[in-house]
């Protein structure tokens, strides 16, 4: 099994102010890409699961050093490039609760790379310091009908809780290292295929996205317009919703389907939004229903032109999808476009508060909102090159700590500055 890693390089600063702080270290040198840079390893120990997850307490082992992977420019507020080796499949999806608890997820069969890799389905866990060694929650399948894990998707919440749901269908919780035996959610009614679905087994046709924004609650839709829901432990029946027919067709709707990766955001257990394609999906707290969304021209069903989403809270959401976002306001509709990433290919956001968002594109850029504004893009990790089909996940966390990562493992994080204490004040102590 290969070891995953970190090596600290931090700074911390705003977007537009600068302070910067490093630590040095010594210890073996590793190499990964070509670059080199010596890091000390070490250990990770994550904290003790809540009662809704596994009881088993994991100590984690040494990691190896992690490596600059490439000459990314530093940019305010981030550490260096760094990276942690991909569990055979790539990264396809990251939950950060804290700046000392992210969960990254990948393997499995991911037809979206360059290797066509098919494996375990694998999850790594970041404790501010390092990564631990991949925890396999999805065996590799044996021969036979066994349907492979395929481009899971995760989302963490305090305790921890974390529900990883992969495109296949399968469904597995616990707390980042320890995890329950998948089991298949149960598919709802049946609509007839949308023509732009190339049906199961081809790159990128089968996507999932999750939110839980408590212990006890998570909203699941895949990029078929199928929509579970998990209430107090049980699942509700699910729903699925379909595209309308083209206008005199007389035909009935075929299902939603948007090739590559969906967006999925629960803000609290009575509001929850999700972008599949053309349509909106909204949870009101008792059921899902469908509305059109903010494109001015339909996307390419067949391309992976795919939407993601953020609400920081109940009344507020912003969608990304390739170079634009649009927001919408409670009892608003959708505003239109406003191109904010030339570069294109933002394949997701995370929006801890209403005055702080941030986006990542397929390219390693990201654009921050500050509450009025957002900046021009940064880039922050290197553009993929083994996984080029898996997204640049982010994730953010209330105190604005934020991680970046590609499909490769190249990922960087952010911590704002500390004001500086006024004029006259004593300083805390160490």
């Amino acid at each position: 099994m290969r070891r995953l890693a970190a090596g600290v390089s931090c700074a911390a600063l705003m977007i537009t102010a600068a302070a910067c702080s490093t630590q040095a270290s010594v210890a073996p040198t590793a190499t990964h890409h070509g670059v080199t840079l010596s890091t000390s390893p070490t250990t990770s120990t994550l904290p003790t699961p809540s009662t809704t997850v596994p009881t088993t307490t994991t100590t984690l082992p040494s990691a190896t050093p992690t490596t600059v992977v490439a000459p990314v420019v530093q940019a305010p507020g981030w550490t260096g490039s760094l990276t942690s080796l991909p569990p055979g499949g790539g990264f396809t999806s990251l939950s950060c609760i804290s700046d000392t608890l992210c969960v990254a997820v990948g393997g499995g069969a991911n037809a979206a790379d360059a290797s066509d890799t098919t494996g375990s389905g694998v999850t790594v866990s970041w404790d501010g310091a390092a990564w631990s060694e991949p925890s396999v929650y999805y065996a590799a399948p044996a021969v036979g009908p066994t349907v492979a894990p395929v481009l899971p998707a995760v989302a963490c919440t305090g305790g921890p809780f974390c529900m990883i749901v992969d495109g296949s269908g399968h469904v597995s919780t616990g707390d980042g290292t320890n995890w329950s035996v998948p089991s298949a959610l149960v598919t709802g009614p049946p609509l007839p295929t949308n023509p732009s679905d190339p049906g199961p087994g081809h790159a990128g046709s089968r996507s999932v996205g999750v939110s839980c924004p408590t212990s006890t609650f998570c909203a699941v839709v895949d990029n078929t317009g199928h929509a579970y829901t998990l209430r107090d432990g049980a699942w509700l029946p699910p729903q699925s919703f379909g595209a309308p027919p083209a206008p005199g067709a007389g035909a009935p709707s075929t299902a939603l389907y948007q090739a590559g990766g969906i967006g999925v955001w629960c803000s609290s257990s009575s509001s929850c939004i999700a972008v599949v394609g053309t349509s909106i999906l909204d949870w009101d707290g008792g059921t899902w229903h469908e509305e059109p969304a903010p494109w001015n021209a339909a996307p390419d069903a067949s391309t992976a032109q795919a939407g993601a989403v953020a609400c920081p809270t109940s009344t507020l959401c912003a969608i990304v999808r390739d170079t634009d976002v649009s927001y919408r306001i409670t009892g608003k509709s959708w505003s239109p476009l406003q191109a904010v990433d030339p570069g294109g290919g933002l394949d997701s956001i995370s929006c801890p508060t209403a005055s702080f968002c941030l986006a990542a594109d397929r390219g390693g850029s990201v654009v921050a909102w500050n509450g009025s504004s957002w900046s021009a893009p940064q880039k922050v990790v290197p553009t993929a090159t083994e996984y080029t089909g898996d997204p640049t996940t982010v994730s953010c966390t209330a105190n604005r700590f934020c991680m970046v990562m590609n499909g490769d493992g190249d990922y960087a994080t952010y911590t704002p500055a500390q004001p500086p204490p006024a004029v006259g004040s004593t300083p805390a102590a160490p």
